[in-house]
């Protein structure tokens, strides 16, 4: 959905695959976040750590090898995400197209 606004980036959609309802409580491992963000995971493991950093997602590391992410609701920010992306849906289930 981001996507359609600010192009296609990495981190937009990271982010994007966080933003639905139906993900935003749920830790995803990398592999999670790529098969619904469309990206490899190799891809998103070089790029993950800016959101992470800027609060956006939470990291956890259940074990050695595993990284688990989600979607830091205590973050400023992330409000906002969400209310821009359900606004985004609204409009385009209006039959209004998003740029």
């Amino acid at each position: 959905m981001l996507e359609k606004i600010f192009g296609r980036t990495t981190s937009v959609n990271i982010v994007d695959a966080f933003l639905g309802k139906e993900n935003r409580g749920r830790w995803m491992t990398l592999r999670e976040v790529g098969r619904r963000s469309h990206i490899n995971p190799g891809t998103i493991s070089r790029s993950i750590h800016i959101l992470v950093e800027n609060g956006i997602l939470l990291e956890e590391r259940p074990s050695k090898r595993m990284r688990i992410f989600k979607l830091n609701m205590e973050n400023k920010y992330v409000p906002i995400l969400i209310e821009f992306y359900e606004r985004l849906l609204k409009t385009e289930r209006r039959g209004k197209k998003v740029p």
